[in-house]
């Protein structure tokens, strides 16, 4: 219940579940459970703070934005430090082992959601210089973690699933497009280009199964339109740091493929494909343009893109700014919520 209320945007009636799930979980002195809650408390925390940020409301669900940083900062530590325990004691009992991988998978999400964590709210952190000290030292250690995982799991027998490590690779993709975007990292800190080309492989090896896991909600054409959709976006966000033409011939290729060739489009994947195409029509001649006058053609891809935007703002009120900003803080796929 309380991970279905925070994928609908109910900020506060999952707080208050995962606080009285921890509390219980406490009294029982279940340590695995105990763990999960905090992860996924320090993950509220983040959603609450962008949903305030992006309101501007002084208090939501009770707290501050100087409460919420605190708050958040302790449920990750806790977290942490609970999938270290967890980690040395696998390690003691079976070594390397499937086990012991899936432990380490786990606690190398929990640094990686503390990262984005702390480099999002390092500017009312009470020390900003340690907040992105500490949440850079995350990434990296988040980094060397996953690498050991693909590099040891062949060997113990662990690979895990495509539909797991494909989500895994988009949440890490969208993470590192976010923090770019914050101005926390250059993208090539973690190397965005491989991390897209293993997902695209765990796409390609799950297409080989028929009736997929990572099909069951979503048709093949869908799940490599959302691996497109963080092409494009990274793309777009890295050209003014490196520009070159061919990032912005790319980003609107993918674009026009997306936009022509799928029957359905994702909603955002269609914003910023159109966005895509816009940029890339700012420097065309009339000639590239079949004489059309680039003008013309900006105009009416800025058209198509306003209906879209209007489309996606349909299904809140305008009265549901609120709503709105936790439903997208919620569902931002840039961490990871843990299930008991």
């Amino acid at each position: 219940f309380a991970t279905t209320t925070f994928y609908t945007g109910d900020l506060p009636s999952s707080y208050h579940s995962f606080d009285e799930a921890l509390s219980l979980f406490t009294m029982l002195d279940n340590k695995k459970a105990i763990g999960i809650a905090n992860n996924d408390l320090g993950n509220i925390m983040l959603a609450m703070y962008r949903t305030m940020k992006q309101t501007g409301i002084p208090v939501f669900a009770g707290f501050t934005i100087d409460e919420i940083v605190q708050k958040g900062c302790k449920y990750f530590k806790d977290a942490i430090d609970a999938g270290e325990v967890a980690l040395a004691a696998i390690n003691e009992e079976e070594g390397w082992s499937t086990n012991y991988l899936i432990f380490m998978q786990q606690l190398s999400n929990r640094y990686f959601n503390r990262a984005m964590f702390l480099l999002t709210v390092r500017g009312d952190h009470p020390q900003p210089d340690d907040a992105k000290s500490q949440g850079l030292m995350d990434l990296s250690t988040c980094k060397d973690m996953d690498r050991e995982v693909v590099d040891n799991g062949e060997r113990e027998g662990f690979k895990g699933s495509f539909n797991e490590y494909f989500e895994l690779l988009l949440s890490r993709i969208r993470g590192m497009l976010t923090l770019i975007k914050l101005g926390c990292c250059e993208e090539d800190e973690w190397g965005l280009e491989e991390l897209f080309e293993d997902a695209r492989v765990a796409l390609m090896g799950a297409l080989d199964e028929p009736k997929h896991a990572l099909f069951v909600q979503m048709e093949p054409a869908g799940q490599m339109q959302r691996l497109d959709f963080a092409l494009i976006d990274y793309l777009l966000t890295t050209s003014p740091l490196a520009p070159t033409s061919s990032q912005e011939e790319e980003a609107a290729r993918i674009a026009i493929r997306m936009l022509v060739e799928d029957e359905y489009v994702i909603g955002e994947a269609g914003s910023v494909a159109l966005k895509a195409l816009i940029d890339r029509v700012k420097g065309m001649s009339a000639d590239e343009l079949g004489g059309e006058d680039p003008s013309d053609v900006q105009a009416k891809l800025f058209q198509y893109r306003h209906k879209v935007t209007e489309a996606i703002s349909l299904q809140f009120s305008k009265s549901e700014e609120l709503r709105r900003a936790s439903y997208y803080a919620c569902n931002a796929g840039d961490f990871t919520m843990e299930f008991f």
